[in-house]
C-alpha cells in the first residue's frame, strides 16, 4: 500500500501565511468600501441640494461609475444603521454588502448572513447558500408525502371498470384509432424570458430615470442590454423587410 505523501512543513506554513494574507486583503476591500462611502457622503453634503454640481465633482474626482459611487455610500449608511448589531461587517465581501444595503432579503435572512458574518467571511456563494437553508420545503414533497398517507398500507382501491372499454371488449373488435397528433414544438424558453423581460421595462418606462440609480447593475451591463435589444431589433426588421419583400 502506497502512503500518501505529506506536505511539506514549510510548504504548510507558507499556505497558511498566505491564507491569512488573503483573508486579511478581502476584509481591507470591504473596509475601504465603507471609508470610501463615507467621504462620498461628507462630500455630497457640502453640496447642500445643489445635485448638479455634486455631479460634476463626482465625475471629476471619482475614476468609478457613478453606480459604484452610490453602492459605496449605501454600503456606508447600511453599516452605520446596523453599527449595533452588524458585527464584523468587514467578513461581508462587497456584493453581499452592496445587496444587504438594498434592502434584498428581508429580517430573517438578513439577521442570519449577519449572524454568519461573525464567525467567517460570507461571499456571493455562502449568502445565497444561506438564504436557500431557510426557504420553507417545497410543497410538492408535502403533497407528495400526504398522497402516501391517504394510500395506507391497503394499496389502491380497485376501479370500477369503464363501460365504454367493457362494451368494445364484448364487440370483440378492434377500436378504432384517432390519427396521431403532430408534436408540439419545443418550448422556447429563452424566447419567454425575453418575452417577459421587455414587458417589466415597458411598465418601468414611464418612471423617472433616476428611480433606478441604484441598481446593483453597472452601466457597461446596461450598455451590453442596450447593445442586445438593438441587435434583435435589427433582426425583427430585417424579417419584416423580407415578408414584405415575399408579398
Amino acid at each position: 500500500m502506497t502512503k500518501k505523501k505529506k506536505k511539506a512543513p514549510h510548504r504548510r506554513t507558507e499556505l497558511d501565511r498566505i491564507v491569512k494574507q488573503l483573508r486579511t486583503v478581502l476584509r481591507r476591500r470591504t473596509s475601504d468600501v465603507v471609508k470610501a462611502g463615507n467621504l462620498l457622503i461628507k462630500a455630497r453634503k457640502l453640496f447642500a441640494n445643489k445635485h448638479g454640481e455634486w455631479l460634476a465633482w463626482l465625475a471629476e474626482n471619482f475614476d468609478l461609475s457613478y453606480q459604484t459611487a452610490l453602492n459605496y455610500i449605501s454600503a456606508a449608511e447600511y453599516v452605520e444603521r446596523k453599527s449595533q448589531t452588524i458585527g464584523h461587517f468587514a467578513n461581508l465581501s462587497p456584493s453581499v454588502l452592496y445587496r444587504l444595503a438594498k434592502g434584498v432579503f428581508d429580517e430573517r435572512e438578513e439577521a442570519a448572513i449577519l449572524a454568519e458574518a461573525r464567525e467567517r467571511r460570507i461571499d456571493e456563494d455562502a449568502m445565497w447558500a444561506i438564504r436557500e437553508k431557510l426557504e420553507p420545503a417545497d410543497d410538492d414533497d408535502a403533497d407528495d408525502a400526504a398522497d402516501d398517507q391517504e394510500g395506507g398500507d391497503g394499496g389502491d382501491a380497485e376501479e370500477a371498470p369503464d363501460p365504454e372499454i367493457e362494451a368494445i371488449l364484448a364487440a370483440g373488435a378492434d377500436p378504432a384509432v384517432p390519427p396521431t397528433a403532430d408534436p408540439p414544438p419545443p418550448t422556447d424558453f429563452a424566447l419567454q424570458d425575453f418575452d417577459k423581460a421587455i414587458d417589466a421595462l415597458n411598465r418601468l418606462k414611464t418612471k423617472l430615470p433616476a428611480q433606478f440609480a441604484k441598481t446593483t447593475h453597472s452601466a457597461e451591463v446596461l450598455e451590453s442590454v442596450e447593445a442586445f435589444i438593438h441587435a434583435v431589433m435589427k433582426v425583427l426588421r430585417d424579417a419584416l423587410l423580407a415578408a414584405r419583400t415575399d408579398s
